[in-house]
């Protein structure tokens, strides 16, 4: 029923916003750098949706553009203006009429670092007046001045563009005018200047190394910079490789990858120098990116994930947590882009995945790096005391061959914490090997043992323990293919496991070693990343393709580490073999 009835006349009821308050809420939490991070997130959204409409090349796991070479944007500060220029593909008629100036319009561009329209917005009224823009597409130019009235639907002042002839080149120019006094003060200070390239520097850190490129000058402080990427990556060539984890939550996929900072050597190895590790220990710790934008970094905060007290022996150790989204609202970051919603259940799952990862980290760089005799590089630590480091003691020396069972019940009762490894004594091919890690497997400091009377197998691990894998590492890789097969053809029958492959037959025997507790979760998960070949260079199909494949050949620290990689997984395989051998006697 209409309501005015009967009525002397009707009048007009104002629901619009006020420009002020739309303004001052738009505003009033955000700084003068992440209104600049705002200006850049609408350029690099530009590009990202341009390539991947294109058939530019996407990374196969997260299908986010894989590089990003020819992008450029540039920022200008003069006394009273800011100019931002980029060639990220412009902006065409039907975009710009409904899209660039209306507020809070949910973002429909696929993988945005945006999650509604009001970045490009909230940006321009943060730092001054009056705006003007000028964006080509390829196939229109258009211009238009508008003041901060004007945004938000003001109906009094409409906002026009016009239209020119294309120059046949894309391009978004925005320039904002009559500078806000607060912003000024903050654009004029070289410390601030300084800052803002330490903050792009890693903020935009993937994108940049992909081959964006950006560039700041401010004319007033006579300064301009080309601003390099820093994201740090991960050792591949090292005793430790790269762990990789990805998770799927309600269409969001995380892609958790951690190991040693690219640039970190431990005191053991050639070229170590205490100085340079010094220089990295800022950058140890988890780093959060959200399609490719990073949102927090190096970090080791308890609501981040870092359950426990920083110690030395994590050094060098960088993990990254990418969450992946077409639909950006279903990122677990705040509207600004400048935290992670900690509360957020996508959020608090992915957290209690990382600190075993940290623990592994540690765990195993401890067993592969740091010896009885190695001074760690204490420091580097990133706390502000040095700890201690707990030392393993490898000392344990070459058995003899045991040549009856009383000998080895002798033995084991004198010496059992050297000699045996669950109930079995340690027998070892005849010959003492050294302990230079150039010998592919040092038997003396290795979890396999394969029982003598398997003759095939042990004459084959006994070929292998004598193998230098510095001057012969594709031989290496053959054996250990060899025996590695094997073992798992073995043991899959002793399950009653149906030959389909390699890859798939490994993972079905990791999981039931696992669940009868010959293997840790962990060392389940490693074999699940060998026997997914998609899963990076260090996996079963890698070692076949190291055999039969002209193109790859290992080097020897890539050889040593398939086998420590492996051999915890092969030797818990030799203890269920040697527990169903003694189950039929």
């Amino acid at each position: 029923m209409s309501a005015n009835k009967g009525g002397i006349r009707k009048i007009e009821l104002d629901t619009g916003v006020s420009p002020d308050f739309l303004e001052a809420a738009l505003t009033q939490d955000v700084t003068t750098l992440e209104a600049f991070f705002d200006l850049l997130d609408n350029s690099i959204d530009a590009a990202r949706e341009e390539l991947i409409k294109s058939d530019a090349p996407k990374g196969k796991r997260d299908g986010l553009p894989v590089s990003y070479k020819g992008y450029k944007i540039h920022i200008r500060i003069d006394i009273d203006s800011i100019k931002i220029l980029d060639n990220c593909s412009g902006i065409d008629e039907s975009t710009l009429v409904s899209k660039v100036l209306y507020t809070a319009q949910p973002s429909n561009r696929a993988y945005s670092i945006g999650q509604y329209g009001i970045g490009l917005k909230r940006s321009l009224l943060k730092m001054g007046t009056q705006f003007s823009l000028s964006v080509d597409d390829g196939n229109s130019l258009f211009k238009s001045q508008f003041t901060n009235r004007s945004i938000g639907g003001n109906k009094d002042e409409k906002v026009y563009a016009y239209e020119y002839q294309s120059k046949k080149r894309k391009k978004s120019l925005f320039c904002v005018s009559k500078i806000k006094p607060e912003i000024s003060n903050d654009l004029n200070d070289p410390k601030w200047f300084e800052n803002a390239i330490e903050k792009i520097t890693t903020r935009y850190g993937i994108y940049l190394l992909k081959g964006l490129e950006i560039t700041l000058r401010n004319v007033v402080i006579s300064k301009s910079t080309k601003i390099l990427g820093l994201a740090p990556a991960l050792r591949t060539d090292g005793k430790f490789l790269p762990q990789r984890t990805r998770l799927v939550i309600d269409d969001v996929e995380v892609i958790i990858e951690s190991g040693i900072h690219q640039d970190y050597l431990f005191p053991s190895e050639v070229g170590h120098n205490i100085s340079d590790n010094r220089k990295l220990t800022d950058f140890f710790g988890i780093y959060f990116a959200c399609n490719d934008r990073v949102i927090v970094s190096a970090t080791t905060e308890k609501d981040l994930g870092w359950k426990t007290k920083w110690h030395s022996e994590y050094n060098g150790f960088v993990c990254w947590v990418k969450f992946v989204s077409k639909i950006p609202s279903k990122l677990p970051w705040n509207t600004s882009k400048t935290a992670l919603r900690t509360d957020s259940s996508l959020f608090l799952k992915v957290k209690d995945e990382l600190q075993p990862i940290a623990d592994r980290y540690r765990s195993e760089i401890k067993k592969r790096y740091l010896s009885k005799n190695t001074t760690y590089d204490s420091n580097s630590v990133r706390t502000s005391e040095a700890e201690s480091v707990e030392k393993i003691t490898k000392n344990q020396k070459s058995p003899s061959i045991v040549t009856s069972n009383e000998k080895v019940q002798e033995k084991s009762e004198s010496n059992s914490s050297k000699l045996l490894k669950s109930k079995k004594a340690k027998i070892r091919p005849v010959e003492s090997l050294p302990r230079d890690r150039e010998i592919f497997i040092d038997w003396n400091n290795c979890n396999t043992i394969i029982p003598k009377n398997r003759s095939k197998e042990y004459n084959i691990f006994a070929e292998l323990c004598q193998l230098n894998s510095k001057n012969n590492p594709i031989t290496c890789v053959v054996m250990l293919r060899v025996l590695f097969e094997t073992t798992v053809k073995q043991v899959s029958s002793l399950m009653a496991l149906n030959w389909q492959n390699l890859s798939k037959n490994t993972f079905r025997v990791a999981e039931k070693l696992e669940t009868e507790s010959y293997i840790n979760h962990s060392d389940k998960e490693l074999i699940k990343q060998y026997s997914n070949t998609d899963e990076g260079f260090f996996s079963i199909n890698n070692i076949q393709s190291h055999i039969h494949s002209t193109r790859f050949h290992p080097s020897q620290s890539i050889a040593n580490t398939y086998w420590d990689e492996l051999d915890p997984f092969i030797a818990a395989c030799w203890r269920y073999i040697q527990d169903k051998d003694d189950d039929k006697k």
